[in-house]
């Protein structure tokens, strides 16, 4: 049953690891195929977007990638089991599932089970809310604990974007490699003045080359420029972007992408 946070241990995301095409026999009007994970595998999360995505950002209503296509559905269900739940709450249910993946029992006890070793480095990295966000201080300072158990456990690098950057200090994350959100070149100084690197979206990219907003450097994502994987790739999540001096670029995408380019034209 989908409560107000939800996970998936091994995504079927083609631009976070790949996948197959395999026959699906669904109901009629669905796709005849569907993706499969084939490895390296990364583990997902998703978040109440009413919940824990701040009413700021722009796509929220309006455009937002995970409140559309395949992961509507499942995003819808998570809001309305989170009408009257604390976005701290949400996280906490988050941070559970994050605990007791693979957690086992002997002899009565529980005991935290290991990280399955088949992500792209080792032990399995893991996209914190592809749909949602922290919620607030609070909730990052939750995820950052979640990510040094995963760790301890073998896991692989922790990584989620936040429209929570302009409130939330980037020493709560701890060790997670967290990008801001934003949608104008602005903002991007704005991001890197409280310690964040900057993921941008446009309306599209010129070629797939890194190329220049004002003075920003912007590296178009590989995922959509190269057919490469985030697993692959690892940009956004082992690379120092500050210290590069670069922003990731994210074209506008999804089922809703027209209500998105509108909202993109009113800040850039």
């Amino acid at each position: 049953m989908i409560g107000t946070a939800s996970i998936q241990p091994h995504s079927a995301n083609r631009k976070l690891s790949p996948v197959k095409m395999v026959p699906y026999d669904g109901p009629p009007g669905t796709p005849k195929f569907r993706p499969v994970a084939t490895g390296p595998f990364v583990v997902t999360t998703y978040t109440s977007i009413e919940a824990t995505c701040p009413s700021r950002c722009p796509f929220k209503g309006a455009g937002c990638y995970a409140d559309a296509g395949f992961t509507k559905r499942a995003g819808r269900a998570m809001d309305k089991r989170a009408i009257g739940v604390k976005a701290e709450d949400v996280i906490a249910e988050e941070v559970r599932l994050i605990d007791r993946l693979w957690r086992g029992d002997r002899k009565g006890k529980r005991w935290p089970g290991r990280v399955p070793q088949d992500g792209a480095r080792g032990g399995r990295d893991l996209r914190l809310h592809v749909g949602g966000d922290c919620g607030n201080t609070g909730g990052a300072r939750q995820l950052a604990g979640a990510a040094r158990r995963w760790k301890d456990r073998g896991g692989g690098t922790v990584w989620p974007f936040t429209h929570h950057w302009r409130t939330v200090p980037r020493s709560a994350w701890g060790d997670i490699s967290v990008l801001a959100s934003v949608e104008s070149v602005k903002d991007i100084k704005a991001a890197r003045k409280r310690g964040y690197p900057a993921a941008i979206v446009v309306a599209e990219h010129p070629s797939d080359q890194a190329y220049w907003k004002g003075q920003e450097k912007i590296i178009p994502c590989p995922a959509e420029t190269r057919g490469a994987t985030c697993s692959s790739c690892r940009l956004c999540l082992d690379r120092d972007l500050l210290a590069m001096g670069v922003s990731i670029g994210f074209a506008i995408h999804g089922a809703d992408a027209a209500k998105a380019l509108v909202q993109i034209g009113k800040r850039q």
